[in-house]
């Protein structure tokens, strides 16, 4: 629903600070963008994206005159960052495209407010709020808003190959702003199903970021099945993707009222996962602790089930962390014939989380009581009595350990062992 501008943001001191001073002459500088939107509908903001008629140099010396430090972050395109305790303000210059490629923009900058407007990629994207607190709508965007109807700027296809990875923000400002009634007949679908494939010339990083944005929507299915209809998760994925497992984790998510993941989301629309290795996925980018997480959650090294016992919650949760359980659990629930409500699964679940990891008792100081030196015995003991504490299901008391320890010693010093 539409409401009055909320202007969480502009009550912040700086913010009123920064607007004053760029605004000393006339109405030079106004609020856009992704603050104006999601400000009518309710929704806090950080990240308050600023348009200016100045120039960069300018907007850095007025601002760092009034002892604000403003930081050139993208000066060719006329970008200069601020930052707050409680905000990020991004101040761009007013532009006009001369030459793009699909990925980079060469522009120049411009005093209309008409010619920055009409470069944009949305109309609810280009929305202006004055100082004063008067709209400037070009487009309709507060309509299209409160309608719930992402619409390009334009005609489509000139605003794709603007830059391409406006194909993937589509969908992704379906997925938060849009409604389901989205159709494969729809004008902008149909211009990006015709320009799918230059989504392979943008970087791994602008695609990773944009997906997962996608990915952490409230109901992304209705966005992920139309991209799946037209062939853009085929290239994003390298092979063919099915969405029904995706479907299914929505709809665990839901009906169970789990913390939606996006990693888990990932894996339940990537090829073969939960039966062989995952294909190479260069059209992403993981980090290194982020793509070791993907492999533990898409390898058969720890299996469950809705039948899994104590012990064999214990036995993986004292090799894994308990989040990367929780997300094998629903995986595997995913993945099983079993519905999305279910009883058994729901119980695996309560399970893990009430369960403490064990620890295993003995530490190499204990060791050393024996008469040992340190070096690699230690740890070769420590090993095996580790396996044997594991066997026991944990059972196994420090004291008994030690005792084993002390076995295992002796017959290491007359070589039996």
């Amino acid at each position: 629903m539409i409401n009055k501008i909320q202007y969480n943001f502009f009550q912040d001191k700086t913010c009123k600070k920064i607007i004053s001073l760029l605004n000393k002459k006339e109405d030079t500088t106004r609020f856009v963008g992704g603050c104006v939107r999601d400000s009518l509908i309710g929704i806090d903001t950080k990240d308050i994206d600023i348009a200016t008629k100045l120039e960069p140099n300018d907007v850095i010396n007025i601002l760092t005159s009034a002892s604000i430090n403003a930081i050139p972050t993208g000066i060719d395109h006329g970008t200069v960052t601020v930052f707050s305790k409680n905000f990020i303000f991004e101040i761009t210059t007013l532009r006009s495209d001369i030459e793009t490629d699909g990925r980079h923009a060469e522009v120049i900058f411009s005093d209309s407010w008409e010619k920055d407007a009409s470069r944009r990629d949305f109309t609810i994207n280009s929305i202006y709020l004055k100082q004063n607190g008067d709209i400037y709508d070009p487009y309709n965007g507060v309509q299209h808003l409160k309608e719930r109807k992402i619409t390009f700027i334009g005609e489509p296809n000139e605003r794709i190959n603007e830059d391409y990875l406006r194909i993937l923000r589509f969908f992704r400002f379906n997925a938060f702003y849009g409604n389901d009634n989205l159709k494969l007949s729809n004008n902008s679908v149909e211009a990006c199903a015709t320009n799918k494939n230059k989504i392979k010339k943008l970087s791994s990083e602008r695609v990773h970021n944009e997906f997962f944005k996608i990915l952490s929507s409230t109901n992304p299915y209705f966005v992920i099945d139309i991209m799946k209809k037209i062939g853009i998760l085929d290239i994003l994925f390298e092979k063919k993707v099915e969405t029904k497992f995706f479907k299914k984790l929505i709809s665990i998510e839901e009906k169970n009222s789990l913390i939606m993941d996006q990693f888990l989301r990932f894996v339940s629309l990537a090829p073969n996962a939960g039966k062989t290795n995952l294909p190479d996925l260069k059209m992403f980018n993981f980090s290194k602790k982020d793509r070791k997480n993907l492999l533990l959650l898409t390898s058969q090294e720890f299996k469950i089930n809705n039948k899994s016992q104590k012990n064999d919650i214990e036995r993986i949760l004292y090799l894994i962390d308990k989040k990367s359980l929780i997300g094998l659990a629903i995986l595997s629930w995913v993945f099983s014939s079993s519905k999305a409500i279910d009883k058994k699964w729901k119980s695996i679940l309560t399970q893990i989380n009430k369960t403490k990891t064990p620890i295993f008792p003995l530490k190499a100081k204990d060791l050393l009581s024996f008469g040992l030196e340190e070096g690699p015995i230690i740890g070769e003991i420590l090993k095996e009595i580790e396996q044997d504490w594991i066997n026991s299901c944990f059972e196994l008391s420090k004291e008994e350990l030690l005792l084993k320890s002390k076995a295992f010693i002796i017959r290491k010093s007359h070589n039996i062992y």
